[in-house]
């Protein structure tokens, strides 16, 4: 999988879906929004995710999501400020 170009960036972190996602870059757009929401992964778009990326990519997409929420947790849990 390519990354994503990076006039797609801005609007993602603005927190808005940019207009113009690839299929897969929507998929996984997705798939980190509800993870990052503290949600379970659906029936449809688990269907989507494992069918664009496989069972291993689907892995690949979750795990730095998840380590990204743990860093996050622990830097809020020690009140960590923003670095320069």
């Amino acid at each position: 999988m390519q990354g994503t170009e990076r006039r797609k960036i801005a609007p993602i972190s603005a927190g808005q879906r940019p207009a113009d996602l690839s299929d897969a870059e929507g998929v996984a757009y997705g798939v980190a929004g509800v993870l990052s929401g503290g949600d379970q992964v659906g029936d449809t778009l688990h269907a989507h995710a494992t069918e664009g990326f496989g069972r291993a990519g689907f892995a690949e997409l979750a795990y730095p999501i998840g380590c990204y929420q743990l860093v996050n947790t622990l830097l809020n849990a020690h009140d960590m400020p923003v670095p320069e």
